[in-house]
């Protein structure tokens, strides 16, 4: 067998057991193994007594993304969530897709779960410690007061009205994404990372080969929240200046370190849509590639 010099950047079967929150589920997700500073959980929620009946405080940054399931319509919560902020409990209603941005220190939690119609999307990403220290060496956390202790500007009397964000939201930005995708590449959500997620149909392709000055994760699963494994799809990677080339048809999380050549990225053979979703250990997604 002919050794594969990439090989242990695809992440062939990201699934863990988790059990904070009133259930436990198996969920799609990234565990820093190449200590890249960064973690997430891929939660599909789809029963109604869903929640996190906690009060929670981080050394890390964290985003819980609330997201409706349905990939031609991911603004359509198709529930309404309530999360509380703060040592005040500020309670935040959540109706629609919603980004809550979670600085360290500030404690949030419980999340409640008040109507459910249909399944739904709740997508955690968070920081390491480490992360947090080297940001705060360069720079990058000049917003961290403000909301870690609230704007001194009073929005419909919240305090913490600064850390729920809607968007930013794209109608179908690329050949091949349906519906609407969040593009926050350029540190809106004040986290340090970046976000994309998108959903595609009938096919995608990024052909050109480049490489980045941070870590990318390129992450693909499938949109059936009863079998996220389940892609629907087959899925082409080409890494290095090798294009060794990687394919798969399963949920899978490819991991590419900074200053590694990838691309050409296709997604063939596709059945029904599926996720593609793309975390950046950046302040700033650079918007010139180097080819």
């Amino acid at each position: 067998m002919v050794e594969r010099k990439y090989e242990q950047n695809v992440i062939r079967e990201p699934f863990k057991k988790v059990t904070q929150g009133n259930n436990s589920e198996t969920v799609f997700s990234y565990d820093n193994r190449d200590d890249i500073g960064v973690t997430y959980e891929y939660h599909c929620i789809n029963k109604a007594g869903w929640s996190i009946n906690e009060n929670l405080v981080h050394d890390g940054w964290e985003l819980l993304c609330f997201l409706g399931g349905n990939p031609g319509n991911i603004l359509d919560l198709g529930a309404t969530a309530g999360i509380c902020l703060g040592n005040e409990n500020e309670e935040h209603i959540i109706t629609g897709a919603t980004v809550v941005s979670i600085p360290p220190g500030l404690q949030h939690g419980p999340v409640i779960l008040k109507e459910y119609t249909r399944p739904f999307v709740f997508l955690r990403i968070s920081t390491t410690k480490e992360y947090e220290a080297k940001k705060a060496a360069n720079g990058q956390d000049m917003q961290l007061k403000a909301m870690r202790e609230g704007s001194p500007v009073i929005n419909n009397s919240k305090k913490y009205w600064m850390n729920i964000i809607q968007g930013p939201f794209y109608r179908e930005r690329e050949p091949g994404y349906m519906g609407t995708s969040i593009s926050a590449i350029h540190n809106e959500y004040r986290s340090g990372t970046t976000l994309g997620y998108h959903c595609i149909y009938p096919a995608y392709s990024a052909p050109i080969t480049h490489s980045h000055n941070h870590h990318e994760l390129l992450c693909f699963l499938g949109c059936n929240p009863e079998n996220v494994n389940d892609l629907g799809a087959e899925v082409s990677v080409c890494l290095g200046e090798e294009q060794e080339e990687h394919v798969f048809d399963t949920a899978t999380i490819v991991s590419i370190p900074p200053d590694l050549k990838h691309c050409p990225v296709t997604v063939t053979n596709v059945t029904r849509p599926l996720v593609f979703l793309v975390i950046c250990t950046a302040e700033e997604k650079v918007d010139i590639w180097q080819q």
